[in-house]
């Protein structure tokens, strides 16, 4: 069975309009922060900056927690729009006020970008969270992004062009039109889009529990996130306040700030757009998003020291030319990903607050060691201030590197949440398990009248027709007389109504390959199992044990409470015959929460699970269970899916569900099998980030075709896999010697 799944039409739109609308609000962002630097340093110089910057903080944050309240309650689609159009009109009040008074319009100006701005910036990546799966969003953040580095390579030319050409003021009515521009962009990335539905309990949390605040209380892995803008931004004012000082001090008009700043975004906006196109799917499916995160911090702590050891403006524009690329680069995927999972409601409640509050609070904190630092030192500021940056950065560096955890418990909330789709498990009590067998289809197989052979039976009648016992020694049982007269009723009655003696297991285990009496056999055999453990595991694991006998002694193990039968079964994870293996696992997932001190090898396990996916694909797709499968306890499958299961995959499934949360497997599982693309984009980011490279590599080919990186082949892969199609090969010469031998015995009858 082949699993695919392909971005819609409407998904393809949405990215391209998302893309576009990346790259026309950084470039008015970067456009807005160089024009709002230069007129406010030109107007009120360095100095005033400090104080500026936590006045703007304090607005943002209030601004921030109305609209949080509002968002809340509405999609961000339905907000942000409104703000750029808000913000055009108030551009063009400011461009109008700056010629008659441009000491309160530089300070409006300021206020408006830096309160404002970043208000922007979270919506437009709100909407573009909430319009794609987490898989869907790690694919297309690439493209998105892209777009935002092209953004600031036009935000870095546009106002060095209109600075050397035209007044500064002339950026204001620019970036009026850039708004609006904006505006209808971000519309069209929500068009085609398939609201994500709530859960029953969303509309009530509404009102009571989704409050910003209050879910960041209850969430550590947001409060993470809280912490890391926190950081971030702390260590990015600080370090920004000293890069603004050395080139304030560098120039000496407001045009020439304005072409110095414009330089140098169009520098790092060229950076970052090359990292963008060559380095970063790559490097977030290397590093992971946790790590890509703490590339960040980890930058910024090696351009503080850079800038320590070699003081000078140069050293300072590289730190904070390093803070700026990674920032609009890495940093930005990886966070906006960090939010993919988290519950709808959840992230418009939160997501203001983290992307704006928490960074205004980051501000704050800077410009208070600012304004410190520069109270208690008369000189040599620029170097505490450098330390300190580090300390910020190292900090944050720390709590970026511990959110990989809360990103995969993220992942496994959304698959749970959702779960209200998706058929609910089977019962996790014993009677799923031990209580039947039911029917089994050996067709093409030869039924046993009595015994498989002498060797094994010494009861076993050598005529063609068994006949009946004429009296019962006195070491006869019923059991033996029933077995003797050859009667299936006659044995099914046996095994039922007499309880099995020591010596009579022997005889019951052969039974298990009679199809006619297994049923009655196997739970014989399950009354007696505990103290017969050593016997039933001796047939079990050997190689030369009657394949009917073997798959169904899983089953009888399956119902012991012993930590023999568990590890025997662990064994059995390398046996020949799949249908064994697969019994096995399934077992092994039922008795991993009954049995006191089961312990399960992780790697044992991953070598097991690269065994199976090491066969012929031809192999993968063909695998079948010659006995029924639906009465037993699965850790995977629910009945709606019987009809479409891969057995292999879901053999995969139950593996990986003995090393990691079963029931979250269990949705992923689940999830692959629907046609909602939300569910199973979810199953896929939550495989690809808990599983190893080893793993994930062979696995995404069975479930996505086409999707695997290609790789250059040698020897020792061929090898490799040549080993591990043994199986299959040995299978396949099986079956071949078998249809001779049938071929050759129908020529002797002709």
């Amino acid at each position: 069975m082949k699993l695919s799944w392909t971005g819609s039409r409407a998904d393809t739109r949405a990215a391209s309009a998302a893309a576009a609308a990346a790259t026309v609000i950084i470039t008015l962002q970067l456009a807005s922060k160089a024009t709002r630097d230069a007129l406010f340093l030109s107007t009120f110089g360095v100095a005033a900056l400090p104080a500026v910057v936590i006045a703007a903080a304090i607005l943002s944050v209030i601004l921030t927690i109305m609209l949080a309240r509002i968002m809340a309650r509405s999609r961000p689609a339905a907000l942000v729009p409104r703000l750029f159009v808000l913000s055009g009109l108030l551009l063009l009040g400011e461009w109008a006020l700056v010629g008659p008074a441009r000491r309160p319009a530089a300070l409006l100006v300021y206020l408006h970008f830096s309160a404002l701005g970043a208000i922007l910036i979270s919506g437009f990546w709100a909407i573009i969270n909430e319009r794609f799966d987490p898989r869907s969003a790690r694919r297309t953040i690439g493209r998105i992004t892209a777009g935002g580095s092209l953004g600031g390579l036009l935000g870095g030319l546009l106002p060095e062009r209109v600075g050397s050409t035209l007044p500064l003021t002339t950026m204001l009515p620019i970036l009026a039109l850039l708004t609006l521009i904006a505006s209808g962009l971000v519309l069209a990335v929500e068009h085609g889009a398939t609201p994500q539905p709530m859960t029953d309990e969303e509309p009530a949390a509404t009102e009571s529990m989704l409050i910003g605040t209050r879910v960041l209380r209850n969430s550590s892995y947001l409060t993470g996130l809280a912490l890391l803008v926190t950081l971030t931004s702390s260590a990015e004012g600080v370090l920004d306040y000293v890069f603004k000082a050395r080139a304030s001090a560098a120039a000496t008009t407001g045009e020439e700030l304005l072409r110095f700043f414009a330089a140098f975004y169009t520098a790092t906006a060229l950076v970052g757009l090359f990292i963008q196109v060559t380095a970063l799917r790559s490097l977030l499916g290397r590093l992971g998003i946790a790590r890509s995160a703490s590339l960040l911090p980890a930058g910024v702590s090696a351009g503080a020291v850079g800038a320590l050891l070699l003081p000078g403006l140069l050293s300072v524009v590289m730190a904070r030319g390093i803070e700026v690329v990674l920032r609009n680069s890495l940093f930005r995927a990886a966070y906006e990903l960090f939010f993919t999972p988290v519950a709808p409601q959840e992230k418009r409640a939160t997501k203001l607050l983290l992307d704006v509050g928490a960074a205004r609070v980051g501000d704050v904190v800077g410009g208070t060691l600012i304004l410190s630092t520069l109270a208690l030192t008369t000189g040599g500021a620029a170097r505490i201030l450098l330390v300190l940056t580090f300390v910020l950065s190292a900090m944050a560096l720390a709590v970026a590197r511990r959110l990989h955890r809360g990103y995969v418990a993220a992942l496994e909330g959304s698959l749970h949440r959702r779960a209200g789709e998706l058929p609910d498990a089977l019962q996790d009590d014993a009677s799923a398990l031990l209580q039947t067998v039911g029917g089994f289809d050996l067709s093409g197989i030869r039924t046993r009248a009595a015994f498989p052979s002498a060797r094994q039976d010494p009861l076993r009648q050598t005529s063609a027709s068994p006949e009946p016992a004429t009296s019962a020694t006195p070491t006869e049982t019923p059991l033996n007389q029933a077995v003797r007269g050859g009667s299936p009723d006659d044995v099914r009655r046996a095994l039922t109504t007499f309880p099995l003696s020591t010596e009579q297991v022997e005889t019951a285990i052969e039974l298990l390959a009679w199809d006619a009496v297994a049923p009655a056999a196997v739970a014989a055999l399950r009354r007696v199992a505990s103290s017969n453990i050593r016997l039933l595991l001796r047939h079990l694991l050997d190689p030369d044990e009657d394949f009917a006998i073997r798959r169904r002694l899983v089953n009888v193990l399956a119902g012991t409470h012993s930590p023999k039968a568990f590890e025997g079964l662990a064994q059995a994870l390398n046996d020949r015959r799949f249908e064994v293996r697969y019994r096995a696992s399934r077992a092994l997932s039922y008795m991993a929460g009954q049995v006191d001190g089961a312990r399960i090898d992780r790697e044992r396990v991953l070598a097991v699970i690269l065994n199976e996916m090491g066969v012929d694909r031809g192999v993968w797709e063909s695998r079948q269970l010659i006995d029924g499968a639906e009465e037993e306890y699965s850790p995977m499958e629910a009945e709606v899916l019987r009809d479409r299961v891969s057995r292999s995959l879901e053999h995969l499934f139950t593996l990986l569900s003995l090393i990691y949360p079963r029931e979250t497997l269990r949705l992923a599982f689940h999830a692959l099998h629907t046609n909602d693309p939300y569910l199973r984009g979810t199953a896929l980011e939550y495989l690809e980030t808990v599983l190893p490279d080893t793993i994930w590599d062979r696995l995404l080919p069975l479930l996505e075709p086409g999707e695997a990186p290609a790789r250059i082949r040698g020897s020792a892969d061929a090898l490799r896999d040549l080993l591990a199609s043994r199986e299959s090969i040995s299978l396949a010469l099986s079956e071949a010697r078998r249809q001779d031998r049938v071929k050759s015995s129908a020529d002797q009858n002709d």
